[in-house]
């Protein structure tokens, strides 16, 4: 399919070709070429030298989420086990058990973005530092 919904065949390698051409268009674009110097290196026009910079860009995004969301379900994984890993503590209320359980919950729930940010302002509009203590249990 191109860029324009129309579908047409291709040679055999040319898929291949078109992202070495990309991954080289972006190099030229990082190294701070134009896109008019990208097409000339390329022996391209300017509009293909643009759209394969941004096609480079959004492998490369789609790339960098994949190996996020990878790591996130890694992080995820550990932090059940280690809440299988407190239960028995749990339940038999011992404080730092609890403690550590919550500091457990409060890491899954940032890990998911599941809080959302907390913004407090002054009187005057503008943001207030807010420090949050934490009590220690004692032993």
């Amino acid at each position: 399919m191109t860029r324009r919904g129309h579908t047409t065949r291709r040679k055999p390698g040319e898929d291949a070709k078109t992202r070495e051409r990309a991954a080289r268009a972006l190099d030229l674009r990082i190294t701070g070429a134009t896109y008019r110097q990208i097409a000339q290196a390329l022996h391209v026009n300017e509009k293909t030298a643009y759209y394969d910079v941004q096609d480079e860009l959004g492998r490369l995004d789609a790339l960098t989420r994949q190996q996020a969301e990878r790591l996130r379900d890694l992080e995820m994984r550990r932090l059940d086990q280690l809440t299988v890993a407190l239960a028995s503590g749990i339940r038999a209320g011992e404080p730092r058990a609890v403690l550590a359980a919550v500091r457990l919950m409060e890491r899954r729930a940032k890990l998911l973005g599941l809080d959302a940010p907390l913004q407090v302002t002054g009187a005057d509009g503008a943001p207030l530092s807010v420090t949050i203590v934490h009590q220690q249990v004692p032993e």
